[in-house]
């Protein structure tokens, strides 16, 4: 009994050191991201496209209590190239119908706040409001009518760039492996306000460094 109540009373001795979630906590995190978003085209009318992306994120957390943090993010993801089908364009001649090519980029920012709960490992509960930035570039519309004959209508398509409100709940789960280092992977589901995404999916995977301001 003797050992154990030792064993215990060391466990518990320990585990204030292990609470990253500690009040006046100040966490900078950085590393890559993966996303997913359902992408209409960016002009005319046409089928959406579930896209993937790989980016990065780079963060900062503070925390006003023992299991509430405020937080901010920044994001940026690679270009990436998108084809939507059956998208018809009204021009000067009338409508035509073909498969629009676009390369798409997206950045943005995010703050919101979160529920933190444990110890070593860590639950993340919160919601995110910020604004998102796309760009398309190396836009044309290709008639697919002719299998074998594809090619441009030659419309000479602009590059477009878009704005988007976002809300995004956050839930996720931590790790603290020693006093100051931490690995965590937030998924949040962005709901996207304007531009031509509606909902997407961003999973950023960071390594986190803390400091105590008191």
């Amino acid at each position: 009994m003797g050992i154990r109540a030792v064993i215990v009373a060391a466990a518990l001795g320990l585990a204030p050191t292990l609470a990253a979630a500690d009040r006046g906590a100040l966490t900078l995190e950085l590393g890559p991201a993966v996303s997913a978003l359902a992408a209409s085209p960016s002009q005319g009318t046409g089928s959406s496209t579930l896209g993937t992306g790989a980016g990065g994120t780079a963060g900062i957390r503070y925390a006003i209590s023992n299991s509430l943090e405020l937080a901010a993010i920044g994001f940026w993801e690679a270009p990436v190239d998108y084809f939507h089908s059956g998208v018809e364009m009204g021009t000067a001649t009338g409508t035509v119908r073909g498969t629009l090519s676009e390369r798409t980029q997206r950045y943005g920012g995010l703050a919101g706040v979160r529920f933190i709960h444990g110890y070593v490992w860590r639950l993340h509960l919160g919601a995110d409001v910020g604004w998102a930035h796309e760009s398309y570039t190396r836009r044309d519309l290709i008639d697919v009518s002719t299998p074998g004959n594809e090619h441009s209508f030659g419309l000479g398509l602009r590059d477009r760039a878009t704005d988007a409100l976002v809300l995004a709940p956050v839930a996720g789960v931590e790790w603290q492996f020693t006093d100051h280092w931490t690995v965590s992977v937030t998924p949040r589901v962005e709901f996207l306000l304007g531009g031509t995404s509606r909902i997407g999916l961003l999973v950023p995977v960071s390594v986190g460094y803390s400091w105590y301001l008191f």
